[in-house]
């Protein structure tokens, strides 16, 4: 059973990564680069990947639960 729990897990931090980094960004470029200029295009893009970074690493540490 610890290895059916480690592999959701692994299942959710895969689902979420791709979802933070590639399908949102997507769709944002895509959106703002229509109707933005390139300077806050670029600043827009720079301030949501910090983000999704930051938030990517919290979801990734909530799911350990294991301290060492």
């Amino acid at each position: 059973m610890p290895w059916l729990r480690a592999i959701v897990r692994a299942a959710i931090v895969l689902v979420v990564s791709v979802i933070l980094f590639v399908i949102v960004p997507d769709r944002l470029l895509a959106y703002l680069s229509l109707h933005l200029v390139p300077f806050w295009r670029d600043l827009v893009m720079l301030v949501y990947v910090a983000a999704a970074f930051i938030a990517g690493c919290v979801v990734f540490v909530r799911l350990q639960r294991v301290h060492a």
